[in-house]
């Protein structure tokens, strides 16, 4: 078995690696921010990247707005305003670069299941969309039979170009009936914005479904695999790439997920951290290892970014001793038991 080592990071351990990494990607739900609340001591780590001359980018696979509306919203919560649009990376700009870059012609438009972030991407480049918003299923049937045999389309199969999927709250029968239809088209593209599973809330209580349950129902229904955009994917890195010249050796993913934010980084060459301040916990960095999931286990894991650097209140209260013990109950290294380590490194 793999051994793979996992650092706990603290406001005393971060500035020693700070050497080493030029760039930061960071995700946004559960990381800078929580639902619209901003997360505590987030702004202060940031602050702390620009002073020291560090790129700063963020990455979120939620597409329901806008680079720009995103802009607004870091300004809002108390973000530097040296993080602007143009730091911002989400899914809906890949979406529409990657139909930009694929010749999609003007005369073809783009059946559109997305929010208006969206929207406004391929406004900003001239593409031609249709499909969003709500279509009630009583618009398209008299409810006489179970099924619907016959929808009646707005656009011709022919003067499509291409299907993106993305979270939509009205997402229904109708559109999954529509999308799966243009796509019997073979050189109708299939795009979808990421296959998040859950989004994170305020609520830790209420499952919130993103995108990814509605991207499953298309694929299954039109039997087609789509390009997926987002994190972990290669279409968000490579975007990142032509944006800015990155040295992936000296860049950092920081995110609350080991199947899009960790893996993204590992399966592209990236320097990995964990915060437990979103989605995932010590648990999954553990349940990963025991599956052999080696490129979802982080090379570093912090309490939230706060507590990378020394602002007081947000400073890590759980000394990372405890975590390690909290680990030492359910793991061992593979050929003999897991001991606490020097410089709080935490061994899988």
């Amino acid at each position: 078995m793999e051994n793979v080592e996992t650092q706990f990071l603290d406001s005393k351990s971060f500035p020693r690696i700070l050497e080493d990494i030029d760039t930061f990607i960071f995700d946004a739900d559960g990381v800078l921010w929580l639902g619209e609340s901003v997360m505590p001591g987030s702004p202060a780590l940031v602050d702390f990247l620009l002073k020291k001359g560090k790129t700063v980018i963020v990455l979120t696979n939620n597409a329901t707005k806008s680079r720009a509306v995103y802009s607004e919203k870091l300004a809002k919560l108390g973000y530097n305003k040296q993080i602007g649009k143009n730091n911002i990376v989400n899914p809906a700009a890949v979406v529409a670069d990657t139909l930009h870059r694929s010749g999609l012609t003007r005369d073809k438009k783009v059946y559109l299941i997305g929010t208006q972030g969206i929207k406004d991407e391929l406004d900003d480049l001239g593409i031609q969309y249709f499909g969003d918003g709500p279509d009630p299923v009583e618009n398209h049937h008299d409810g006489k039979t179970a099924f619907i045999y016959d929808l009646e389309l707005e656009e011709d199969v022919d003067d499509v170009g291409a299907v993106v999927v993305g979270y939509e709250r009205h997402f229904n029968y109708i559109k999954l009936m529509k999308a799966a239809n243009y796509l019997k088209d073979e050189s109708c593209l299939f795009v979808a914005t990421n296959e998040d599973e859950t989004c994170p809330g305020p609520n830790p209580n209420t499952v919130i479904p993103d995108a990814g349950p509605l991207v499953g129902a298309v694929k299954i229904a039109s039997g087609r695999e789509p390009v997926v955009v987002g994190k972990p994917n290669t279409p968000a890195f490579e975007y990142i790439c032509r944006r800015w010249e990155i040295n992936p050796q000296r860049t950092m993913m920081i995110g609350d997920r080991t199947n899009t934010d960790v893996k993204f980084g590992k399966d592209h060459g990236l320097k990995t951290c964990l915060v437990l301040s979103g989605c995932h916990q010590v648990e999954d960095i553990v349940d990963n290892h025991e599956n052999d999931r080696h490129d979802m286990i982080p090379h570093f894991y912090a309490k939230n970014l706060g507590s990378l650097v020394e602002t007081g209140e947000f400073a890590v209260k759980k000394d990372a001793k405890e975590l390690s013990a909290h680990l030492l109950e359910k793991i061992t290294l593979a050929e003999e038991p897991y001991a606490p380590q020097p410089r709080r490194t935490v061994y899988y």
